[in-house]
């Protein structure tokens, strides 16, 4: 092979009934000189017998075999021993557009570019389209970091969002800054953002190249007690980051209006949880009770209605109730599509 433009790389955990599609998507790629870095984290299901078919039959896999460590091991095992250029990752249960590596590559060595965004759309087990959001208004955008952490910390239409999978990333800012996944659920959530600001620029395009399969078995699907503290400890990290980076200071407004927004999103979001968790109502009042009323109308121009009146109810007691009342209805207006991210 010549030199390895991209490395895609494929943590898989017991993805046996997406896994063909996946590999197939991803080695139908217009581009050229790709390598495929899959890890198998310790599958207890025919993933591995999947990977080793395909390694058998395309010389540009490579398969990693381990006891299951988690996402994050297996992620920077992977990067480890990735050649490529530019890093891409695309999670097992999901599927890309044959020309998105083409696109973003094309895009990253003509501008030199340090991170290239894609738009992507969630979809069902059958590739049915459920949802996306359109960023007409981004398309073709160039921005500094500052630019693009002020998006990642304000934009709360998934512009930027801290998933790993639609984004093409000089392999070198993962070298030069030694950056690696924490060992926590949600470690996207501060990597990613940790190379946000190591970044001069990067660019939005507004093409659907990635499919996000939603589904039951999904990690992000799943609210229990375990995952919702990570996701909160991730929150936390990248508060870390920023004092790490010294841009707390500068960017003390953008993150509060983010936490949030986050921390009002997830406990409306867990309404079943809490009822079994006292240790995890704990954690949101310790999250949630600085967050007043009014430096949330202070710092949130224009106003967040929906999030202020979350942060009404919660203050008033009443927000789980709301929730729990909103989950049961909802499906019923929705023709009984239930969605992870209400």
């Amino acid at each position: 092979m010549n030199d390895v433009k991209v490395s895609v790389i494929i943590p898989v955990y017991n993805n046996e009934k997406f896994l063909n599609k996946c590999l197939d998507s991803v080695l139908n790629q217009t581009l050229s000189d790709c390598e495929i870095i899959t890890v198998n984290d310790g599958s207890i299901d025919g993933s591995l017998d999947i990977l080793r078919n395909y390694e058998n039959s395309h010389s540009d896999i490579v398969v990693i075999d381990q006891e299951n460590g988690g996402y994050s091991n297996a992620v920077n095992r992977a990067l480890s021993v990735a050649t490529g250029n530019y890093i891409a990752f695309v999670d097992a249960d999901d599927y890309i557009e044959p020309k998105m590596l083409e696109t973003l590559y094309y895009e990253a060595t003509f501008h030199d570019l340090d991170v290239v965004l894609c738009n992507w759309d969630r979809v069902d087990v059958k590739g049915n389209f459920i949802n996306h959001h359109d960023h007409v208004d981004f398309d073709n955008k160039i921005f500094t970091s500052s630019e693009i952490i002020r998006e990642f910390f304000l934009n709360k239409k998934e512009l930027v969002e801290a998933y790993s999978w639609n984004k093409l990333m000089k392999r070198s800012l993962f070298q030069d800054f030694q950056i690696e996944y924490p060992d926590i659920s949600y470690g996207d959530i501060p990597t990613i953002f940790k190379i946000l600001t190591k970044i001069k620029k990067c660019k939005y395009i507004n093409q659907t190249f990635y499919h996000y399969v939603q589904h039951h078995t999904s990690f992000s699907f799943s609210k229990n007690e375990k995952n919702v503290t990570s996701f909160i400890e991730a929150i936390h990290r990248v508060k870390d980051v920023l004092e790490e980076e010294n841009l707390f200071g500068k960017y003390r407004k953008e993150y509060f209006i983010y936490t949030s927004g986050c921390f009002l999103t997830e406990f409306g979001a867990c309404s079943e949880v809490l009822k079994e968790s006292d240790k995890l109502r704990e954690t949101f009042e310790k999250n949630l009770k600085p967050i007043t009323i009014q430096e949330f109308i202070k710092y949130n121009r224009p106003i967040d209605y929906e999030l202020l009146l979350k942060l009404f109810l919660y203050k008033a007691g009443l927000l789980r109730l709301c929730m729990v009342s909103y989950h049961k209805i909802k499906p019923i207006f929705e023709g009984k599509r239930v969605d992870k991210y209400a």
